[in-house]
C-alpha cells in the first residue's frame, strides 16, 4: 500500500512538472501584446475596402495553443476571412480572434455572412500593415481586426433571451489586438516594430 501511494505522488508530481514546463514554453514564445495594443490602435486608420464576389472570399478556421492544463489545452481561436481588394491591389484578412468559443456557433460565420453580402466595408487597419510591402500578399494578407459590422441579435428558443455577437465593439477590438500581437505576430516582427531600443 505504501509503495503504490508513493508511486501515485511521484506520478502526480511528474505530471505537474511537465505541465509547468509546457506552460513555460508557451509563455516564453509569446509577445507582450497587452503593453503595445493601444499603440497599435492609435496607429490605425479607417479605410474603405471593396469586397469581391462571394466565391472569391476564402474562409479558414484555426486555433493557436496558448497553454496546457491537466486534461486539455488552452487555445485562442483564429478564424480568418480573406479576400483581394483590387483598388489596393492587396489581400486583406478579417480576423475573428476569440479566447473561448460561444455555445451558439462560430462568430466568424456571422461575420463572414455580413462581409459576403456587401460591396464595401469600412475597416480600421494599422497604417504600417496597410502600407508595408511585407503585407498584402495571399500568404501574408493585411489583417483587419475591426470593421463596421452590424451587431446581430439571436434568440434562444429555450429561455427567450437575446444574445449579441460583440465583433467590432471597442472592448472586443482592443482584446482582439492584444491577442493578435501576443500570439499571431512573429517574435521578430514584434521586436522590430514595438521593442526597438
Amino acid at each position: 500500500m505504501r509503495k503504490s501511494g508513493i508511486g501515485w505522488f511521484l506520478g502526480v508530481g511528474f505530471v505537474a512538472i511537465l505541465l509547468a514546463i509546457g506552460n513555460l514554453i508557451y509563455t516564453c514564445t509569446r509577445n507582450d501584446g497587452e503593453k503595445y495594443a493601444q499603440q497599435y490602435i492609435d496607429d490605425s486608420e479607417y479605410v474603405t475596402l471593396h469586397i469581391p464576389q462571394r466565391k472569391s472570399i476564402s474562409y479558414e478556421f484555426d486555433h493557436i495553443v496558448t497553454g496546457v492544463v491537466m486534461n486539455s489545452a488552452e487555445t485562442v481561436w483564429t478564424d480568418s476571412i480573406t479576400f483581394y481588394d483590387s483598388s489596393y491591389r492587396k489581400y486583406f484578412c478579417v480576423l475573428v480572434i476569440e479566447k473561448k468559443r460561444r455555445n451558439m456557433g462560430r462568430q466568424s460565420s456571422f461575420v463572414g455572412d455580413d462581409i459576403s453580402y456587401r460591396k464595401t466595408i469600412r475597416a480600421r487597419i494599422n497604417k504600417y500593415e496597410l502600407n508595408s510591402p511585407r503585407y498584402g500578399s495571399k500568404a501574408n494578407p493585411v489583417p483587419v481586426l475591426d470593421f463596421d459590422y452590424k451587431i446581430a441579435h439571436f434568440q434562444n428558443d429555450k429561455n427567450s433571451k437575446y444574445y449579441e455577437y460583440a465583433f467590432s465593439r471597442p472592448a472586443y477590438y482592443k482584446r482582439a489586438v492584444e491577442l493578435y500581437l501576443t500570439y499571431m505576430m512573429s517574435k521578430e516582427e514584434f521586436k522590430e516594430r514595438f521593442e526597438k531600443e
